[in-house]
């Protein structure tokens, strides 16, 4: 009876681990003002880990060595799409090398031009012009976490958006509002984000 009752109490405990580190595996939402990046209609999803807008990707189950090294880029859709329209999208890291020091602001991790809205309603993947081909975010160790903004913008018609010679040899410093101003591109039409760290660090 004894032992009997032992056992019953380590596999509470097991399980009460298990969950325990099940539950920190799942992706938070993030909160406060970086919440209101996010809009509810711009959705970004990579296939081994599931929707990220709006999300802090921690550091369990490989997902950001995943996310870094193997993934490739997410699939975008945005449900206010208009078929019959242009958009552009970018994905940019306001935070290199770090957030407490941003002089590499913006760093340009992805850009594509002359996307259909019908491919940004059914989620197929993207087959628009790529000016910058997609790199997975690379936050250096020990500068925390990181956000990755992903921005869309409703091209106007006739434009061909393309990237000077200077912005081309960088992706870092990017200078976002004098591209958006140049092609007349406005506010976004949506924007979300989703935070990631290097995974030499713990979390925070």
């Amino acid at each position: 009876m004894w032992k009997e009752l032992v056992l019953h109490m380590c596999r509470l405990s097991l399980v009460g681990l298990f969950s325990g580190i099940h539950a920190t595996c799942d992706l938070q939402p993030i909160t406060g003002d970086d919440a209101r990046f996010c809009s509810d209609d711009l959705h970004v999803v990579y296939p081994d880990v599931g929707e990220v807008s709006c999300k802090r990707i921690l550091l369990c189950q490989n997902f950001t060595q995943d996310l870094i090294k193997k993934w490739g880029a997410p699939v975008v859709t945005y449900s206010n799409a208009k078929e019959d329209k242009d958009y552009t999208l970018m994905m940019v890291d306001p935070d290199a090398p770090s957030r407490d020091n941003p002089s590499r602001k913006y760093w340009r991790h992805w850009l594509v031009t002359d996307i259909q809205g019908q491919d940004l309603l059914s989620g197929q993947s993207l087959k628009g012009r790529v000016i910058t081909d997609y790199n997975g975010p690379s936050p250096p160790a020990n500068t925390g976490y990181h956000r990755y903004e992903i921005r869309l913008y409703l091209q106007p018609p006739g434009s061909s958006p393309t990237l000077l010679s200077s912005e081309e040899k960088f992706r870092g410093n990017f200078d976002l509002d004098s591209f958006t101003l140049r092609f007349r591109f406005g506010k976004p039409v949506a924007t979300t984000q989703f935070m990631a760290q290097n995974p030499q660090q713990k979390d925070l």
